[in-house]
C-alpha cells in the first residue's frame, strides 16, 4: 500500500499530522520530508523506514516506495 493510500485510509488530512503519526515529527520538516516520500522526490532512510513500517502496522512496506 503506498504511504497517500494508507494516510487516506486513515483519514489523516495534513503532511504534518501524518508525520507525526509515523514518528517523524520532531525533525526539521518533517510534513517536507513526508511530502517528499509520498510524490517520490526521496526515498525514506533505513531509519524513518521502520517507523512507517512500525506505524502502518506493516501494510505500507519499502517495496511501496519502489513501484
Amino acid at each position: 500500500m503506498k504511504l497517500d493510500d494508507w494516510q487516506k485510509l486513515e483519514n489523516i488530512k495534513t503532511f504534518d499530522e501524518l508525520a507525526k503519526r509515523l514518528g517523524v515529527g520532531n525533525k526539521n520538516n518533517p510534513s517536507t520530508l513526508v511530502r517528499n516520500w509520498i510524490v517520490g522526490k526521496v526515498k525514506p532512510s533505513p531509519t524513518n523506514m521502520k517507523l512507517i513500517i512500525q506505524a502502518t502496522d506493516g501494510k505500507v512496506s519499502p517495496n511501496d516506495f519502489y513501484s
